[in-house]
């Protein structure tokens, strides 16, 4: 069994909590008409069945306390029910808080459960709780831009011995200290900036890729995305907006062997959106004799399942990959499932890397 804790039980935990649930009930059903959506049954020779969730932490107020199963459906979370989940034996505990300054869209969208800052011994008594649960992996799906946080929580997993997802873009698995430390230790780290299954960057990414293969020079292009949830609420804070801007656009514009014009980046918070997002795309190029080629496009999708699925192949692939003997991080995870790489390279490599891999 896959020892999993998840950090952060918004909507993205709470799609990877109700996709183990369904799996596994029809992963023994012969008839497997229902198994829609699952990229991958096998990853290495892990089922989805073989991963156990042990233990779930956030500083939400209302979320702290409640079994796990009922946590993930609290108010804050926007994500529907698609599954009649099994009583949970696992409570949500407090998480660290450790950043002095959040932006305020963050702040007035959920009341925490203790004050921001360093507090040694909210330190010590995580350190000391995530130590008994004894993970094998732990997943930080907290909110983007508490980059102390994630940096603690990835510090504590390391020293305690579990290997780490950090789906945030603040730099774990791209800085080169983590990764030795996590090495040093016969860990795993990958990240960072989780890269939904089928959302606004694969999409991107793919449109450019199916362009270029087509002989198409491609000159810029532009992604407009608007979302619901408290996530979405969180990115449009400037900073942060900066910064996922970044990060969108740089892997983006890694996807061709030649610098083009591209601008990526979430512009609007939609309450009433929920946990969807739309995405808006326009692309442009050239084609024959200089003639122009010109996409305008929109994708409509859901955030937290987009994040489930995928999350279900990295906790498979890491510890297959730790079976392995391998340690530090692992190009062929990052590549596949992240945004903020080391290596970057384009989305069709990278699946076949995993592929070649992961799928026996």
């Amino acid at each position: 069994m896959i020892r999993t804790v998840i950090l952060g039980v918004g909507n993205s935990a709470s799609a990877l909590v109700q996709g183990i649930e369904y799996y596994k009930k029809i992963e023994n059903n012969k008839d497997k008409t229902d198994e829609y959506g699952l990229w991958h049954p096998l990853v290495g020779n892990y089922k989805i069945s073989d991963i156990d969730l042990v233990g779930a932490y956030d500083i939400e107020k209302n979320k702290i306390g409640l079994e796990l199963h009922k946590s993930i459906f609290s108010s804050s979370n926007k994500l529907e029910k698609f599954v009649d989940l099994d009583v949970s034996s696992i409570n949500v505990e407090p998480g660290l808080l450790s950043d002095d300054n959040m932006n305020e869209n963050l702040q007035s969208s959920i009341e925490f459960s203790h004050k921001s800052g360093f507090d040694p011994f909210m330190e010590s008594e995580f350190h000391d709780s995530l130590k008994k649960k004894n993970p094998d992996i732990v997943i930080n799906l907290i909110s983007s831009g508490l980059h102390k946080s994630s940096e603690k929580y990835a510090e504590i997993s390391a020293d305690i011995g579990s290997s780490f997802i950090n789906a945030t873009p603040t730099s774990i698995a791209t800085n080169e200290s983590f990764i030795k430390t996590f090495k040093d230790k016969k860990l795993i780290v990958v990240g960072d900036d989780l890269m939904s299954q089928f959302g606004g960057t694969a999409f991107h990414k793919g449109l450019m890729n199916l362009m270029y293969e087509r002989g198409i020079r491609i000159n810029k292009s532009y992604q407009l995305d608007v979302g619901g949830g408290i996530e979405t609420n969180n990115t449009v804070d400037e900073d942060l907006r900066i910064l996922k801007r970044k990060v969108k656009s740089n892997t983006i514009e890694s996807e061709l062997p030649y610098d083009v014009q591209t601008v990526s980046g979430t512009t609007d918070y939609v309450d009433f959106m929920g946990n969807s997002r739309t995405n808006y795309f326009w692309l442009e190029g050239d084609s024959f004799l200089g003639s122009k080629v010109r996409f305008d496009i929109y994708l409509r999708s859901t955030d937290g399942p987009n994040a489930g699925g995928l999350l279900l192949d990295i906790i498979r692939g890491i510890q297959y990959s730790h079976d392995m003997n391998e340690y530090g991080s692992i190009e062929e995870l990052s590549n596949f499932g992240f945004k903020s790489t080391i290596t970057n390279n384009n989305l069709r490599q990278s699946y076949r890397n995993f592929s070649k891999k992961y799928i026996l």
